[in-house]
């Protein structure tokens, strides 16, 4: 059976979204997601908690920095792609696993807060790349928690 990546992550946010509707807080609806999923899913989930535990960790470099989301979406990419870019608009080309991790960084830095779907959202917007692709996935998300 071959799973086009499309196909890989909407079968992770149904998951997701199953396991919230079962009474799974968001974060571990996640996880168990992306490890019942497997392929390069949890992979993915495992970079963007990662990059959230820096970026809310007060003593890392990352969250002293003013623009900490760009920051962390950047070095996300580098660490994925080997090359340092500065996207202008949405790329095409990017992976699909990519724009996901970086909708979860979104998910777990904003989730927990007061409105936390309307500032996830707000975030998103301010940041390049599939910012319509990553807005779908945190409404699934945090749009049920």
């Amino acid at each position: 059976m071959n799973i086009d990546g499309e196909e890989l992550i909407e079968q992770f946010y149904s998951r997701v979204e199953e396991n919230m509707d079962n009474g799974m807080p968001y974060r571990d609806a996640i996880e168990m997601s992306a490890v019942t999923l497997g392929g390069p899913i949890p992979a993915k989930v495992s970079q963007a908690m990662a990059k959230y535990q820096e970026v809310i960790h007060p003593q890392s470099q990352l969250s002293q920095e003013e623009n900490n989301d760009a920051l962390a979406l950047l070095s996300m990419g580098v660490l994925w792609d080997n090359t340092y870019f500065t996207p202008i608009e949405p790329d095409p080309s990017t992976p699909l696993e990519n724009t996901l991790a970086e909708s979860i960084y979104l998910i777990m830095k904003y989730g927990r807060e007061e409105d936390g779907l309307n500032k996830a959202l707000e975030a998103n917007a301010s940041n390049e790349g599939d910012v319509d692709v990553r807005a779908k996935a945190i409404r699934r998300v945090l749009g049920k928690a």
